[in-house]
């Protein structure tokens, strides 16, 4: 995600650290194993520290000296506006399943 919000290609991010764009996306989707070395090596190119890679928290990215700001704001705020959309969707759909529960369950107490 780091990499992503940064708009960097598995590519290039692979070329700095030294290894093929493959090996990349297989660390990036948990398919190798990610040894000490090599996380420090990946967090030295992402500009973070190693345990924003390893935390389930967001890490906090300075995009200050970044060339690609405006691109990388664009990308973030897509990604809230999608997930504002994902919640708002979420809650209707709570909203639709309670009333349809409590129609079951008028329908259960009539029958008593």
């Amino acid at each position: 995600m780091i990499r992503e919000l940064r708009g960097w290609s598995q590519e290039n991010v692979a070329a700095r650290i030294g290894i093929g764009q493959n090996a990349l996306s297989k660390i990036e989707t948990n398919q190798t194993k990610l040894d000490s070395k090599m996380l420090v090596k990946i967090a030295e190119v992402l500009e973070v520290s190693p345990m924003d890679i390893l935390s389930s928290q967001p890490a906090i990215i300075n995009f200050q000296s970044n060339k690609g700001t405006q691109q990388s704001f664009g990308y973030i705020e897509n990604y809230v506006s999608s997930q504002k959309e994902l919640y708002e969707k979420m809650l209707t759909n709570k909203d639709d399943e309670i009333a349809r529960l409590n129609k079951i369950v008028e329908k259960l107490l009539a029958k008593k």
